[in-house]
């Protein structure tokens, strides 16, 4: 494909376009207006409900269990004092208990040390008591009493109250709700939040931790908006400075700002005119992704245009003149940047598909934008005469003195082109072992970070002695009716149980596995109806007294037993709290927990559900999803690349040099043991389509030199005279707008912004050295001398 007959067909499309500059402007604003007003209907979501989508297993195993056992959600307060039985600390208990049932929408019923249901023994057999019903006794040898018998309970001890007395749950439980989890936590967290503020101890006698996932997700979104708010913000003044650094001129600020807010603007607008729900976590993405690129393709075509004024003095030829030189390089570049992005939809996860389609549409409409204002304002003013050549800092072929220093750094880089290819491949060589050392790894704490203040709360609940954050439930499902009537059934349950409290990631509080099932009611109501006697908390060895255990806890007033069992005692579940997270650990957990839920039940259908369980399964999915897309977006840019440049030879020579920045993040990544997230695994794809940016650019300056009948040397000195110092200029503007990410507080954003700056850098870095080097020793175009030939025979 030869450069300059593309080049001739984007100079005819430069006349074209000023001819009927008029039309256009009036055709790109109209669109822009139609696609802004969608904007009030752009829905964000952070809900992790949308990681799956509904044909997945995960997904089906989780709404199965909605139905069976209402909302998988609560709001959690975990106290903490000297001693949460002070009579002061159990009202304040006592109070908030109240406030949450009465005040939040969708409670349940609430459990607390004020709110517990516990099988008491008496004369007549047993009765179903709250030990703090009347409110709290003045007496404190009664409060004593009452406290030796909470703490007796091997039910309670040790899960909902510490066996310490420091450390106490207020747990409300809440209804199914129809609607999203993000509308239902908009309703239910504002007016938890407020009666935990006001009931806040003044004086420091007790601490409230609250979370819960409705509680925590409405949190999340809350950092997530601000953060966004104030990146784009700094980003749009980033840009803003940027464009007076390298522009330096009013004309050249305004129309590309004005270009990138269009484009942001009817991209993110059509999403709300299609109802395309967004990812709050990820919508800095796009947004400060098409800033970078906006910048980046205007400063290309507008130091093109400042060359070709600056030889002619004549704005509309140098617009034309700009448009056939940066006219094919500035498309392709965008070409290769979008199929980057949309290689994200090979990834089965929902937020990523959407970024990837929200970060394509918008380099796509950058790039529209860019290649109609910019070249159409940059025509209208008056011409000027052209400067002596000899005199000031413009050469005799319009460069500039740091054209001409670029010109001088590439001579250096071809005389010493061995040299610099040993040493790239020895810098590539030493990345690899550090790819290998790299890890996936969901944990929520780590990808949010310590600073986020949510985040440091939520780590000092799972430091706590009953504190949790992470949990699983495993399902158990017979086909019979009353099937868990059984003794066989509810030992089998306690076996199980066993079993999931050794695995290595579950939970101990005190000496006791926090591990939890229907089996605590049988055998604390064994035990009562058997005086006390601690040797009879176990499960009945009858079958009878099993079924009328659980009769009578229900007609005495008992309210858990359907919070573990179904109407049809046909289902039950187990449910175990976690000590943190590890991914490699967390998915051995899960298979040996399905493998003994298989060999305990062969009779029955077990299933696993929960968060956790959604953060193994998107450890699989982030792997399988980094593989597809960055290979898909190598094939594609390669297949680009050689359809480009009309052989695959050159393709793959191209395509060296944007290996390494690849190489480069995943090898500091595996070094400074830096997790692969659902927000990390973004860059490799992302980095491979902007990095090959300048690649292009290069490597087409050096095509088209070539074709004018220069020898390679030549041709890429000239290349780096040409566009050597552009190229500096749009990776410093990229790398400043990923720099306002590196700071912030969310550690995921931050990884994303440095693992960013890092591969930008080092893609530069092998366009400056590798890329002229691997042209000149391989001479992709032909041998040198013919190219002569070839121009003069045009």
């Amino acid at each position: 494909m030869k450069i300059q007959r593309i080049n001739a067909f984007f100079r005819k499309f430069g006349e074209f376009q000023l001819r009927h500059r008029v039309v256009f402007l009036v055709a790109i604003c109209l669109v822009t207006v139609f696609c802004v007003a969608g904007l009030p209907r752009l829905s964000l979501s952070s809900n992790e409900e949308d990681w799956f989508d509904n044909t997945e297993q995960t997904k089906i195993d989780s709404d199965h269990f909605k139905d069976l056992f209402g909302a998988d959600d609560s709001v959690m307060v975990l106290v903490q004092a000297d001693d949460v039985f002070a009579p002061d600390v159990l009202e304040a208990i006592g109070r908030i208990s109240r406030r949450l049932e009465n005040e939040v929408p969708y409670a349940k019923s609430v459990m607390s040390l004020s709110d517990l249901s516990l099988p008491f023994g008496n004369e007549e057999g047993f009765e179903i008591i709250n030990p703090f019903e009347d409110g709290v006794p003045d007496d404190p040898a009664e409060l004593a009493q009452k406290k030796d018998f909470i703490l007796s309970r091997e039910s309670i001890r040790n899960n909902l109250v510490s066996d310490d007395g420091r450390e106490t749950w207020i747990i409300l439980s809440l209804e199914s709700y129809q609607m999203s989890l993000d509308e239902a936590m908009k309703e239910i967290t504002p007016p938890a939040m407020k009666i935990i503020e006001e009931e806040s101890s003044p004086d420091g006698k007790y601490t409230l931790k609250p979370t819960g996932m409705s509680y925590t997700e409405y949190e999340e979104e809350v950092v997530t908006m601000h953060e966004l708010k104030l990146r784009v913000g700094i980003g749009f003044v980033v840009m803003l400075l940027c464009l007076v650094l390298f522009v330096r001129s009013l004309r050249g600020v305004i129309v590309p700002t004005i270009a990138t807010s269009g484009a942001i603007g009817s991209v993110l607008g059509l999403n709300g005119w299609l109802g395309i729900t967004g990812d709050s976590n990820m919508v800095m993405l796009p947004i400060l992704l098409s800033m970078a690129l906006s910048v980046g393709y205007a400063i290309h075509y507008i130091n093109s245009f400042r060359l070709h004024f600056r030889k002619t003095g004549k704005r509309k030829e140098s617009v034309i003149n700009s448009m056939e030189e940066s006219g094919w390089p500035i498309f392709f570049t965008m070409v290769t940047t979008f199929a980057g992005l949309i290689s994200f939809m090979f990834a089965s996860i929902r937020p990523l598909r959407w970024v990837g389609g929200a970060s394509s549409a918008c380099v796509f409409a950058v790039y529209v934008y860019v290649i109609i204002f910019i070249p159409i304002f940059m025509s209208f003013g008056k011409d000027k005469d052209v400067p002596d050549a000899e005199t000031g800092t413009v050469s005799k072929n319009g460069a500039t003195r740091a054209d001409l220093a670029f010109e001088k750094f590439g001579a250096g880089i071809v005389k010493s082109s061995k040299l610099v290819a040993v040493i790239s491949i020895a810098v590539i060589i030493g990345m690899i072992p550090g790819i290998f050392m790299t890890r996936v790894n969901m944990d929520y704490t780590e990808m949010m970070g310590r600073k986020i203040p949510y985040i440091a709360r939520l780590l000092d609940i799972m430091e706590a002695k009953i504190g949790s954050q992470y949990s699983y439930n495993v399902l158990i499902e017979f086909d019979e009716e009353d099937a868990l009537k059984s003794s066989d059934v509810m030992n089998r349950i306690d076996v199980l149980a066993d079993k999931l409290g050794t695995l290595n990631m579950t939970r101990i509080s005190g000496d006791k596995p926090r591990v939890t099932s229907v089996t605590k009611i049988i055998k604390e109501m064994n035990r009562t109806l058997n005086e006390d006697d601690e040797s009879y908390y176990v499960i009945p060895d009858d079958d009878d007294m099993v079924t009328q255990i659980m009769f009578l806890y229900e007609i005495s007033g008992g309210d858990e037993l359907f919070d573990w069992v179904s109407d049809d005692y046909s289902t039950a579940y187990i449910h175990i709290e976690m000590n943190g997270y590890d991914a490699e650990k967390v998915v051995e957990d899960l298979d040996n927990a399905t493998a003994y839920g298989k060999e305990i039940f062969p009779d029955a259908k077990t299933s696993i559900v929960g968060d956790v369980v959604n953060y193994a399964m998107m450890n699989g999915k982030i792997v399988r999803g980094e593989l597809k897309s960055f290979i898909g977006s190598f094939i594609i840019i390669l297949l680009l690349m050689a359809i480009a440049f009309a052989s695959l030879h050159t393709g793959l020579i191209a395509m060296i040099p944007n290996l390494a920045p690849v190489l480069m993040i995943g090898g500091v990544m595996g070094y400074t043991h830096m997790s692969l997230d659902m927000i990390t695994m973004t860059v490799m794809p992302m980095i491979l389509g902007i990095a090959v940016d300048d690649t292009i650019h290069f490597t087409n300056h050096i095509k088209y030199f070539y074709e004018k009948g220069l020898g390679y040397k030549d041709a890429v000195l000239a290349s780096y005279r040409e566009i050597g110092k552009t190229m500096g200029m749009t990776t410093v503007i990229l790398c400043s707008i990923f720099l306002i990410l590196a700071f912030s507080p969310m550690a995921c954003i931050g990884r994303l912004g440095w693992l960013s700056i890092i591969g930008l850098g080092s893609a530069l870095v092998a366009d400056y050295t590798l890329t002229p080097v691997l042209v000149y020793l391989t001479k992709p175009f032909g041998k040198d001398g013919k190219a002569t030939v070839n121009a003069e025979n045009k």
